[in-house]
């Protein structure tokens, strides 16, 4: 938006100037808490989940292991790059590899996956000698006395021998923390799952998984997994911890980008039974398959969030029918065919998922299916159509864009029939032409942007109540500082906009949850988790989320930006009370870099007790951030004060704030 047409919508003062970390005693804050300005949606706060880099494999699923079904390609011995063989090749010719694609598990697909499959042939031609011969996968981390399941699929006509899996430190003749006698190879050319238990006695982050074959013979390999014990539902527990305590009202999956590539028949039934495939959206990355809708669902079950699917437009083949065929197998009955094949997968019980949204970003040329904002419309109503005859109590959000030319055209043609309209807000270091003014005068930007919808909501459906879902939102800023205080100060500015567009905007969502990429709120290596400055402030927002916001007015500093407006406030803040009415909250944002402010807060209409609760995000210094290394630079500081009608209180430079109150009836 043209800074011209920008508009403060906060009463401000002019800027003054201050020595750097001097606290002026300069910003006033009036909340009157008999008057309502709009109620705030209780599915405000969710979060976003999609197959890109490690946000799902090895972010927030369990498994161990890469390449575990032998896919990836192989080097001159026969072997996929994450595996090696065992021993090493120094001395030792008595073993032998193929990477198979003639004999894979399972042995068959379902109709329509045309992937080649493949699996290791291994071939021990020798007479059996008692060295240890088989594979390894290096950097597998555990933890000492967590048990470790695992299993793997072999095949062989015939093979004389036995099995052995082993974790163990990674170099030659390295000390063994655990190892499982999987027992004598059945021979007779079946498919058969071997499955073991390993409980290693030392903590070792670079450990490695051993695959040890005694005998003679030629077997084939497929599908080996080792997962954590302490595993929810496949998940990652680390990871698990960290999205639990977000609160999440709702997870939104598969993407993002990759929703426009993927297919859903992919991520169901057996999990050794389904294909790897290639991420488009991600530079060609291979996917597992481990985590799929059934796994998506207990996940948000786990979390008591509600689940939002992503139906593919027009990507990669994609159909209206292939649609409904997965609101069918969502939310069927068990006397229709896909409820049918849901309930063989073990979910007898339908999962009840009403809020699907038909595609993602279609207006960009960076997704399958792209196309103009009429073809689009008219898809939106073909696949709603199909999807509604398998389930007609269904919600739909609409594709929606940050032009309103794009908005206006699909409200146009397809308004009466949409329920949610999603909006994705990312904010660089090119938008925001490397200036730290613009990055924070950004969020306001888009408060006139969701008043501009609400317009076209009434003109162009008028009586349809559609909302705005803003389910991707961030900054695009470079390591180390996407995860410093510059994203969170963003995101809370945003997130006040949010409660102040309440009439409008009902669901928001960072982008992305897990790694992902730089903007992923929780940053997860293969052992070990940090959560970023982002993810405390929306932590901090959802624990203290009211139901009505209230009357304020405010009086700061205020600050010039380049492209995104003049006298923008310093301080944004917006007060809103619980459901009972016993607490109010009030979330404060001071973006100055070096100016702390002295605020003085009068609140009328209802009576303040004096035991006020502080919390507050904020590092120790300006360039301050979470990272592996420093995972506590920015933390979330609690502090009680003396509150009543009138108190005040200081407000660091580059912080996040909420303050609680006790509050009842009308003052004396």
């Amino acid at each position: 938006m043209h800074p011209s047409r920008f508009v403060v919508p906060l009463f401000a003062v002019t800027l003054i100037a201050a020595p750097k970390g001097q606290t002026i005693d300069d910003a006033t804050v009036a909340i009157d808490a008999r008057t309502v300005e709009n109620r705030i949606s209780p599915r405000l706060y969710g979060q976003f989940a999609e197959f890109m880099f490690e946000n799902i494999k090895f972010g927030l699923h369990a498994e161990l292991l890469r390449d575990r079904g032998f896919e990836e390609q192989p080097n001159a011995i026969g072997l996929p790059r994450s595996w090696d063989r065992d021993p090493d090749d120094r001395n030792d010719d008595a073993i032998r590899f193929r990477w198979d694609d003639s004999v894979a598990y399972p042995s068959s697909r379902p109709i329509g996956q045309t992937q080649v499959e493949h699996s290791l042939r291994i071939d021990l031609p020798g007479q059996a000698d008692g060295q240890r011969r088989g594979i390894h996968q290096s950097g597998v981390p555990v933890r000492a006395g967590l048990e470790y399941q695992g299993s793997l699929w072999l095949r062989t006509w015939d093979f004389a021998g036995h099995l052995t899996a082993t974790l163990e430190q990674d170099r030659t003749g390295g000390e063994t923390f655990a190892s499982a006698d999987l027992g004598t190879i059945t021979a007779d050319g079946a498919w058969k799952q071997y499955r073991f238990a390993l409980r290693p006695g030392k903590t070792d982050s670079l450990a490695r998984l051993a695959l040890l074959i005694e005998g003679r013979g030629r077997v084939w390999i497929d599908q080996a997994s080792i997962m954590p014990g302490d595993a929810v539902d496949g998940v990652r527990a680390d990871v698990f911890e960290r999205v639990k305590a977000l609160r999440p009202a709702f997870v939104r999956w598969p993407g993002g980008n990759v929703a426009q590539d993927y297919h859903w028949t992919w991520g169901v039934g057996p999990r050794d039974e389904r294909p790897e495939w290639i991420n488009l959206a991600w530079q060609n990355e291979r996917e597992p398959s481990d985590f799929g809708t059934d796994e998506f669902i207990r996940f948000c079950r786990n979390l008591g969030a509600e689940p939002h699917l992503v139906v593919n437009v027009e990507g990669r083949g994609a159909t209206p029918e292939e649609a409904a065929a997965w609101v069918e197998y969502v939310n069927g009955a068990t006397t229709t065919k896909y409820g049918a094949l849901r309930a063989k997968h073990g979910s007898p019980e339908p999962f009840g998922v009403k809020t699907w949204e038909i595609g993602n970003e279609i207006y960009g040329d960076w997704v399958r299916g792209h196309s103009d904002a009429d073809t689009y419309s008219r898809n939106y109503l073909r696949y709603r159509e199909a999807m509604l005859a398998a389930d007609p109590s269904l919600r739909f959000i609409a594709v929606g864009d940050n032009d309103m030319a794009w908005n206006r055209t699909v409200l146009g043609r397809a308004g009466a029939q949409i329920d949610y309209l999603a909006i994705h807000h990312y904010y660089g270091l090119n938008e925001a032409e490397r200036e730290y003014p613009n990055l924070m005068a950004r969020p306001l930007v888009y408060e006139r942007f969701y008043r501009d919808m609400a317009g076209a909501i009434a003109e162009l459906a008028p009586g349809r109540d559609i909302r705005i879902i803003t389910n991707e939102w961030n900054t695009g800023l470079p390591l180390p500082r996407q995860h410093s205080m510059e994203p969170a100060l963003y995101g809370a500015r945003l997130m006040n906009v949010f409660e102040r567009s309440g009439d409008l905007v009902e669901m928001t969502a960072p982008s992305d949850l897990v790694n992902g990429w730089p903007g992923g709120i929780i940053q997860a290596s293969r052992l070990d988790v940090f959560v970023t400055p982002l993810y405390l402030a929306v932590r901090l927002y959802n624990e203290h989320l009211g139901s009505e916001r209230l009357a304020v007015r405010v009086a700061s500093p205020t600050f010039d930006s380049s492209r995104e407006g003049t006298h923008v406030p310093v301080l944004d803040l917006v007060a809103s009370r619980s459901t009972d009415g016993r607490l109010m909250f009030v979330k404060a944002v001071n973006t100055s870099p070096d100016l702390a402010l002295k605020t003085t807060v009068t609140v009328t209409g209802a009576m303040v007790g004096s035991d006020g609760t502080m919390e507050t995000v904020t590092g120790d210094s300006p360039g301050a951030f979470n990272s592996f290394q420093t995972p506590q630079a920015v933390t979330t500081r609690t502090t009680r004060f003396r509150s009543g009608p009138r108190f005040t209180v200081d407000l660091p430079p580059r912080s996040v704030t909420v303050l609680t109150l006790p509050v009842s009836g009308a003052p004396h």
